[in-house]
């Protein structure tokens, strides 16, 4: 027997505590969380905190608790608040967990392990990794449980939406989705914690899952760092592409080469026409640099039915950002002596 998939809802945490109980409003009756998490920065009590632009987090965190009805106790990591509790919509009744997860970072002093430390706000560029890395270490756990995850990414920090977006490229499976949250504005200014009168409405965020598109890439998701995760895609990309281009170029004649040299270069095409072996017209080298496009338009193309052809500049363009950084490694240049083969 097939076990069936865990529901979770997740929703990060900014100055409108109701931006997560709306959201759960409308998704809950249509999906039967069995938790709900909610990811912000310190909510400690501290009255020296610096004026944030998300104001007291403390206070923000009470009125989100106080919605959480009968609220359990439950064993959780350091950094994590865990309970068993009701929740109420209309007259009807829900049970589940709800956990709150406190964004860190982590300080090494010397000679010293290393301690996490609450993130006050995601203002510097530590703090911004501590919370992609938040985010993106729940989102990895709760796939980790085969969890279907409804992301509600309009709370905290625009950054922190972008980093949502970004762990739901990496992480995200069939089922999964990502939301965002639209209010009229007379109810934003009510800071109403539920909506009686339908002024909100939940806009589903489309996105791209790198697992979906490419398995491969999906098998270099091992690591509970994304940045890790980041640079091991853009290793396997650069390495996919540099074969790409490779092999095509050992189909191009010798002429075709070093045309192709010459647009990255920069060169016109009678300048190049002017430096091959055998000079070629201005409008010879412009007829073989769309042969050129198209062949390669092909190749990179996974239903090769029509090459649309853009106009010349357009075409030399993106040819010469294509192969640009590619010759100039190599050191190939068209010469005004340029070399031949008999």
């Amino acid at each position: 027997m097939v076990k069936e998939r865990p529901y979770v809802y997740i929703a990060t945490l900014g100055n409108a505590p109701q931006v997560v109980t709306l959201a759960l409003d409308q998704l809950l009756p249509r999906h039967p969380f069995v938790e709900v998490c909610v990811i912000h920065t310190d909510a400690a009590p501290d009255t020296n905190l610096p004026a944030l632009k998300f104001g007291n987090m403390h206070k923000t965190v009470q009125r989100l608790d106080k919605e959480f009805l009968n609220p359990r106790p439950r064993s959780a990591p350091p950094g994590e608040r865990l309970w068993l509790v009701d929740y109420k919509i209309g007259e009807r009744y829900y049970q589940f967990s709800y956990r709150r997860i406190v964004i860190q970072k982590e300080v090494q002093q010397p000679g010293q392990l290393a301690q996490h430390t609450p993130v006050k706000d995601v203002e510097t560029e530590a703090n911004a990794q501590a919370a992609f890395r938040t985010i993106f270490r729940t989102v990895q756990a709760y796939k980790g449980q085969r969890a279907v995850i409804h992301f509600n990414i309009a709370g905290g920090r625009k950054s922190m939406s972008v980093f949502a977006m970004a762990a739901a490229q990496i992480l995200f499976t069939p089922g999964d989705q990502l939301w965002h949250l639209v209010s009229r504005e007379e109810f934003v200014r009510s800071q109403a914690m539920r909506d009686q009168r339908d002024m909100s409405r939940l806009v589903p965020i489309p996105f791209l899952s790198v697992s979906t598109v490419n398995p491969v890439l999906g098998m270099l998701i091992s690591s509970n760092d994304p940045y890790d995760i980041i640079r091991a895609q853009e290793n396997y990309l650069q390495l996919v592409d540099l074969q790409r281009k490779e092999k095509f170029l050992r189909t191009l004649d010798y002429d075709e080469y070093q045309i192709l040299v010459g647009v990255a270069q920069g060169l016109s095409n009678a300048e190049i026409g002017n430096r091959l072996k055998k000079k070629l017209a201005a409008q010879t080298v412009a007829n073989k640099l769309t042969t050129i496009y198209e062949t390669y338009a092909v190749s990179i193309s996974e239903t090769p039915t029509d090459v649309t052809r853009p106009n010349s500049e357009n075409l030399r363009a993106f040819l010469a950002a294509e192969f640009g950084a590619y010759f100039q490694q190599k050191g190939e240049r068209l010469t005004e002596n340029s070399p031949g083969n008999d």
